[in-house]
C-alpha cells in the first residue's frame, strides 16, 4: 500500500507555507541574535573576571608593601624618639659634665682623677702578682 500525499495548491496552503517560511526565518534570526548577545555577554564577563583577578593581585601586592612600609615607619619612629631623648640629654649640662668626666677624664680645678681598672684588668694583674684572687 503505497500512498502518496499530494499537496493542494490553493491560497490557504500557500499562505500557511509562506507563514511557515517566515516563522523559520524569524526563528533563525532570533537564534543568531541570541547567540550574538550571549557571546558578547560572555566576553564582557570574561574581561571583567580577568580585570577583577588582576586587581586582586595588585591589591595583595600593595598590602604587602604597606605592611613593610609600616614596619619601616615604626623603626624610624623609635629612632626619632631615641634621637630626641639624646638631644634632651645633650642639652642637660649635668649629663654633658658626667660624659666629659667619664670618657675624657676632664676635671675641675684642683681635682685629681684616678683611673681604676675594670674587673678583667684586676684579674690579670692579680694573676701576674701570683695572688690568684
Amino acid at each position: 500500500m503505497n500512498r502518496k500525499v499530494i499537496k493542494l495548491l490553493n491560497s490557504y496552503t500557500r499562505k500557511k507555507e509562506t507563514e511557515k517560511k517566515v516563522l523559520t526565518g524569524e526563528q533563525r534570526v532570533s537564534r543568531r541574535r541570541t547567540l550574538l548577545f550571549s557571546s558578547l555577554m560572555l566576553m564582557v564577563a570574561g574581561i571583567l573576571l580577568v580585570m577583577a583577578l588582576h586587581q586582586h593581585h595588585q591589591n595583595s601586592l600593595l598590602k604587602d608593601e604597606v605592611v613593610s612600609n609600616e614596619e619601616i615607619l615604626e623603626n624610624k619612629i623609635t629612632e626619632v624618639r631615641d634621637l630626641e631623648q639624646k638631644i634632651k640629654q645633650l642639652n642637660d649640662d649635668d649629663y654633658i659634665m658626667r660624659i666629659a668626666r667619664s670618657e675624657f677624664f676632664l676635671s675641675e680645678e684642683g681635682e685629681i682623677i684616678f683611673n681604676l681598672s675594670s674587673d678583667e684588668d684586676d684579674e690579670s694583674v692579680a694573676s701576674e702578682n701570683g695572688t690568684g684572687e
